[in-house]
């Protein structure tokens, strides 16, 4: 999402019964409706456009949903996003970091209340713990976003983003109970360095 995020309200593996393939993240601001954007290039290969009432598809539970396979065969998903708000249809091919809908409020599908869920898939078992699944005819294998993300970079990788949101505020640790060091503008391009 383009915005900060408070934390994700159910981990992987976590909630009931424990098989959550992904993460559930919430917007610090309960007002706003952020923009969801895509976590890198490739191509839609599912869209639901779902309005929380006339749910008749073969996943509900994913509410207004977006899937996108990317180059490496990793296929993220992003679900519970408002209804009417996709931007994208099957067979588009998107960018990092391109607008694929808002995020959902109401939410809808299998959801106790407004959080965007995001899942990480990969085609063959991984080394790591994971969640083996059949989505869109394949067998999948859901992986926790965070630690797959966080080994994906290399050490003293750098790594450039744009800051989409309407500021980026850097704190003194991890987690917001931390002081704020710095405030980064919108459309500042910050170079990320993994030490």
């Amino acid at each position: 999402m383009n915005t900060e995020v408070t934390q994700y309200t159910t981990g992987f593996k976590g909630g009931k019964p424990k098989n959550h393939k992904g993460i559930d993240l919430i917007p610090k601001s309960t007002s706003e409706t952020p923009e969801v954007l895509a976590y890198d290039a490739g191509t839609v290969i599912q869209v639901q456009n779902l309005d929380g009432v006339n749910e008749s598809t073969k996943n509900p539970g994913m509410g207004t949903s977006v899937a996108i396979k990317h180059a490496d065969g990793t296929v993220t998903r992003y679900q519970h996003l408002k209804y009417n708000s996709l931007k994208v249809k099957k067979g588009d091919t998107v960018k990092k970091s391109q607008v694929l809908g808002l995020y959902g409020r109401p939410t809808n599908g299998n959801s106790t209340g407004p959080h965007l869920h995001w899942d990480i898939s990969l085609p063959v078992k991984p080394s790591e713990d994971s969640i083996k699944s059949t989505f869109c005819g394949e067998t999948r294998y859901y992986v926790d976003p965070i630690p797959y993300l966080t080994r994906s970079v290399k050490h003293e990788e750098k790594i450039k983003y744009k800051v989409n949101a309407s500021a980026l505020r850097v704190r003194k640790g991890a987690g917001l109970n931390y002081d704020v060091l710095t405030t980064i503008k919108r459309d500042t391009v910050v170079t990320v360095y993994d030490l």
